[in-house]
């Protein structure tokens, strides 16, 4: 039916100033907050793709409660009295493993695909910048340019020490410059 009917709430125990009148007005409330939801952005591929994922994931932990619930079923009528009863069951036993084989299969494809889905979306944010923190970022580059140039006046400093006592040994004096570092000039 499509056309409304107006009734009574009165019948019912009802009245706009009960308790139960607000829990109607919230139900309506939230139908609308429904309506809304529905009325959103469309979802993109990925997100639907992992929704589908997500359903099929509780679709099939359902099967596969089905199938355990079978076999155990099965596995009591095989010591039955019956043996043409106990032959079926036996069948049904070994269908019922076959088929958690391979819904666990599909379970593990399942997960694969999901943890592929989640690096895709982690590589993507990572190509596209988001979700990068530009303070982060340039804290670790100070951090590493400091490293850089602390390991350069390490060598800088033993070389021209290894160059001081090799001229004191030779019987120069005065000072010496600093050896130059094969990287020296890079930089």
């Amino acid at each position: 039916m499509d056309h409304e009917q107006d009734f009574d709430l009165a019948l019912l125990g009802l009245a706009p100033d009960a308790d139960g009148w607000r829990g109607l007005e919230s139900g309506r409330a939230a139908d609308a907050a429904g309506l809304e939801v529905k009325s959103a952005d469309a979802l993109s591929p990925l997100d639907r793709l992992a929704a589908l994922l997500d359903d099929l994931t509780t679709e099939m932990r359902q099967q596969f409660e089905l199938f355990r619930k079978l076999r155990a079923t099965a596995e009591t009528l095989i010591d039955g009295a019956d043996e043409a009863a106990a032959k079926a069951a036996r069948a049904d036993a070994k269908a019922a493993t076959d088929a958690i084989a391979l819904i666990v299969r599909t379970l593990e494809k399942i997960d694969s695909l999901q943890r592929q889905l989640a690096r895709d979306r982690e590589d993507a944010a990572l190509a596209s910048g988001e979700g990068e923190d530009e303070e982060a970022i340039t804290a670790e580059l100070l951090r590493i340019i400091e490293t850089q140039a602390e390991a350069r006046a390490k060598a800088r400093l033993a070389a021209w020490q290894n160059g001081t006592e090799g001229a004191a040994a030779a019987g120069i004096g005065g000072a010496i410059e600093p050896a130059s570092t094969p990287d020296a000039g890079s930089g």
